[in-house]
């Protein structure tokens, strides 16, 4: 596959809410060992109060159906690659608006969100997390390491037109986190 020409929109980064203490890559650095994995740990640090799942736990949650999973990051993110089924959700929606939109399809189900690396998600699936049980799910969990460790596992992704190896880097700063460079596209496949 081609790398295609990468470009960030300025709405991307002030959604995205990765300025926090984590020792981040500056453009122009090669990718550090282990900076993802640092990040994992850092988010999972932020937010104590929150279940961290391991994409392993979540396949089998999705597979048995026992989770409906909340992609929490922009369309153009989820447009070139998401988990199969995975419902998209801005980032920055009113914790009201989406207890009533989805908090009856997660009756029964543990409401599971991802984002790029977990900051995102953590922050919904915080402010959502109360709602959803009193609504009846069974509970809320933030996919470790997000789409990034989904994707360095090797675990399949889709888009609109079915599987795909791409994923969205988030921006060319975090990109340099995904061991595969080559699977990174901005655009998706043609």
């Amino acid at each position: 596959m081609t790398r295609k020409s990468v470009r960030y929109p300025a709405m991307l980064a002030a959604v995205a809410g990765l300025s926090f203490a984590v020792p981040a890559l500056r453009a122009g650095d090669a990718p550090q060992s282990g900076q993802l994995e640092r990040t994992i740990e850092d988010v999972a640090k932020r937010w104590p109060n929150l279940q961290h799942a391991a994409a392993e736990d979540v396949a089998r949650m999705m597979a048995d159906r026992s989770a409906i999973v909340f992609d929490v990051r922009t369309e153009q993110e989820y447009n070139v690659s998401h988990l199969e089924g995975a419902i998209r959700v801005d980032p920055a929606i009113d914790s009201a608006e989406f207890l009533k939109t989805h908090a009856d399809a997660a009756k029964g189900k543990t409401a599971v969100f991802y984002c790029s690396v977990g900051v995102r998600s953590s922050k919904l699936a915080e402010r959502v997390g109360q709602g959803l049980k009193e609504a009846g799910s069974v509970g809320t969990q933030n996919l470790r390491g997000g789409i990034f460790a989904w994707h360095q596992e090797g675990r399949q992704l889709h888009d609109a037109k079915g599987p795909i190896e791409l994923v969205h880097p988030y921006d060319k700063t975090w990109g340099k986190a995904i061991k595969r460079q080559e699977s990174i596209s901005t655009e998706g496949r043609p």
